[in-house]
């Protein structure tokens, strides 16, 4: 379903903006990219990328270190 609002564009310094209604809005800090196609100005999130395998391993690893029980090896029956 397409959902359409009407904004218009204005100055911000000395770049043109256009504000999002916050229905519209992406999460914070998603990296976006904009283009052009003909008439149209297309805003998305930028595809993730092998290249960012690295970033997003660093940030789990706040999610698996701390307080977590080591693993303790013990005797086995093998018989």
């Amino acid at each position: 379903m397409l959902t359409v609002f009407r904004t218009r564009q204005f100055r911000a310094g000395n770049s043109q903006a256009v504000r999002i209604p916050s229905e519209m809005a992406f999460p914070p800090k998603t990296e976006l990219v904009v283009y052009r196609e003909g008439n149209r100005v297309i805003v998305e999130p930028k595809e993730k990328t092998l290249g960012d395998i690295p970033r997003l391993l660093h940030a789990l690893k706040e999610h698996f270190t701390g307080n977590r029980p080591e693993f303790e090896e013990s005797e086995r029956d093998w018989s």
